[in-house]
């Protein structure tokens, strides 16, 4: 039935566009406004079954902290004295970026999964975001690690993350306890990375916070730019992709680019979201506090 509705609508909008057409008018008519129409119907109608079993932000919270705990996350020490600079400076940033979301009740907290041949970062449920020391290794500019960390606070501010459970929760109503015991393979959901949507969106988000935090947009720029290069299409027509980046084992950027968009893609978008919301993609980059 939804189908039909859908078509019925996209017939009277190709009716509408060629009435345009025939009428000469001065301004350009093409399918591209009524096709992202028909796109943000189509994922306004995923969005019921979320609100119907929309979880609360405390239980969010519950069920976030609960799958860190058991993952190891909230007790992971380290002896590592550089490690414990960065999970400060991680927190440090992230809580900037943090302060311009809109569910307040989220307190969000950043993990360093130590480790250079993690390339990748993921949010789980309520807050809790791991950064990989592999992906921190890649970048110049802290306003590159703010959009990072942007990106994967949208992730939680959009309700991606918890979207994941949201449905087993609502169903069950048995406590988190008989279904949070996961330990690694409930983390490993969200390692996997979202919908290529969602995964935009967070990107748009995410360079949005790091924006309203005092960054640079260019930092969004400038990492999606070397991620294009080190893709591995674009690795074997280039020079030396990743000569500068040489510890950092190509199969690991691999894994980074199978759970994202092409970084082409993804750069595109970001220069389109700068432009529309007249952002100075000129503004200087702040180096490094911590080099990785």
């Amino acid at each position: 039935m939804k189908r039909l509705a859908f078509l019925a609508f996209f017939v009277a909008g190709c009716a509408l566009l060629y009435f345009l057409q025939r009428s000469r008018a001065d301004a350009p008519f093409t399918p591209r406004p009524l096709l992202y129409l028909l796109a943000d119907t189509q994922r306004e109608a995923e969005r019921i079954p979320l609100t119907l079993t929309r979880v609360s932000d405390q239980d969010e919270i519950m069920a976030g902290e609960q799958i860190a705990r058991e993952y190891g996350l909230t007790s992971r020490r380290s002896d590592d004295a550089d490690a414990g600079r960065i999970s400060e400076y991680l927190n440090a940033v992230g809580a900037e970026v943090a302060n311009h979301v809109q569910r307040k009740a989220i307190r969000y907290h950043f993990y360093l999964q130590n480790d250079k041949n993690f390339v990748n970062a993921y949010a789980l449920p309520g807050g809790q975001i791991v950064v990989g020391r592999g992906l921190l290794g890649l970048m110049k500019s802290e306003d590159e690690l703010a959009v990072v960390l942007g990106h994967e606070i949208a992730h939680v501010d959009n309700r991606h993350a918890i979207g994941r459970l949201q449905y087993e929760m609502a169903s069950r109503r048995i406590g988190l306890g008989d279904f949070y015991q996961l330990g690694k393979p409930a983390v490993e959901i969200f390692e996997a990375g979202y919908t290529k949507m969602e995964e935009l969106e967070a990107d748009r988000v995410g360079l949005g916070f790091a924006v309203a935090a005092g960054y640079s947009a260019a930092g969004g720029v400038d990492l999606m730019k070397r991620f294009e290069q080190l893709q591995p299409e674009n690795a074997k027509r280039a020079d030396s992709p990743v000569e500068e980046f040489g510890q950092v084992p190509f199969d690991a950027l691999q894994e980074y680019f199978r759970s994202h968009p092409s970084a082409a893609e993804r750069l595109a978008a970001l220069e389109t979201e700068i432009a529309a919301r007249g952002y100075n993609p000129l503004q200087m980059t702040r180096p490094l506090a911590n080099r990785f």
